[in-house]
């Protein structure tokens, strides 16, 4: 009987070593799921563009005019504006609890796309036996495209915006990771190096 009481006691004693044991142990936060938070940082901005097209008429045949063509038409369409996720690094709690999150700059995601419920009529303006062609509107939509993309690159208000919304909802993100396993972290950015 002492001896399976002496057993008991020292089962007892081990449960609650390993039980204060696991007390002092730190628990690692999952940040796992920040591509995604950093995926739905992504802005969609919504824009109208017009598109032209222009030939000045240097297509001259017996003296006529033939080259000359002139058209415009509209539409809307929008640009995705976010950060590059394969970018994005969180690194630490460091010992002073402190996360360091790598945010890269936000740049144009993908190809503008368009409303094609939106497109106007085409308004031309041609010379005799010139005709806008098809293969003339799509040529101007391409133009029309590339020089929205660069007039988003060109803008760094809006590049600004779409990089302080990703860290801010980052930087959420870790917080409430780290509020969910009790610990309170301090983050800090950086850009992507």
């Amino acid at each position: 009987m002492r001896q399976s009481k002496q057993l008991l006691m020292a089962a007892m004693a081990l449960f609650i070593v390993l039980g204060l044991s696991g007390c002092n142990k730190q628990e690692r936060p999952d940040f796992s799921g920040y591509k995604r938070i950093a995926d739905l940082a992504t802005i969609d901005c919504t824009f109208h563009n017009v598109a032209e097209i222009y030939n000045d008429g240097t297509d001259i045949i017996f003296g006529i005019n033939v080259g000359y063509k002139k058209a415009w038409f509209e539409y809307d369409g929008s640009v995705k504006l976010g950060v590059d996720v394969s970018q994005v690094r969180i690194e630490g709690p460091d010992a002073s609890n402190v996360v360091t999150i790598f945010v890269p700059e936000a740049q144009v995601l993908g190809i503008p796309q368009i409303d094609e419920t939106s497109f106007s009529d085409v308004y031309a303006d041609t010379g005799l036996l010139t005709k806008i062609e098809t293969m003339d509107q799509s040529l101007a939509l391409q133009a029309a495209q590339s020089e929205m993309v660069s007039a988003v690159e060109d803008n760094p208000e809006i590049l600004d915006r779409a990089t302080k919304r990703a860290e801010t909802l980052l930087g959420q993100y870790v917080t409430t990771a780290g509020s969910a396993i009790g610990q309170e972290y301090e983050v800090r950015f950086s850009g992507s190096e």
